[in-house]
């Protein structure tokens, strides 16, 4: 949500169980910041799978993999390649629908 903590500083951060965490070529992961007062997606990241996989990192002590990106426009962390503005998703979604063959 926008009004958290994180988001107001300018990050967005999601946590993924290693343990039930299967890469595989049909399945993206989403993260979404949602802009409450609005109830709008203000940022979404749509990342397939096997980059989650590629580039998450060593998991937690809990046993998680972590996703921490920026959500400032312009910035280049390792997450900004997937990263979507308001209005974009849509589209990427139906993009990845027809990579997929579907």
């Amino acid at each position: 949500m926008t009004d958290g903590r994180l988001a107001q500083r300018g990050r967005f951060q999601a946590q993924v169980r290693s343990q039930t965490f299967r890469p595989r070529e049909d399945l993206d992961m989403l993260f979404v910041l949602v802009d409450n007062l609005n109830g709008a997606i203000k940022t979404a990241w749509l990342v397939p799978s096997v980059d989650f996989d590629r580039l998450h990192g060593r998991a937690t002590t809990r046993g998680n993999f972590r996703f921490s990106a920026s959500t400032k426009e312009g910035t280049r962390d390792k997450w900004s390649p997937f990263r979507l503005i308001t209005g974009e998703l849509p589209g990427k979604i139906m993009s990845r629908l027809e990579d997929l063959g579907g």
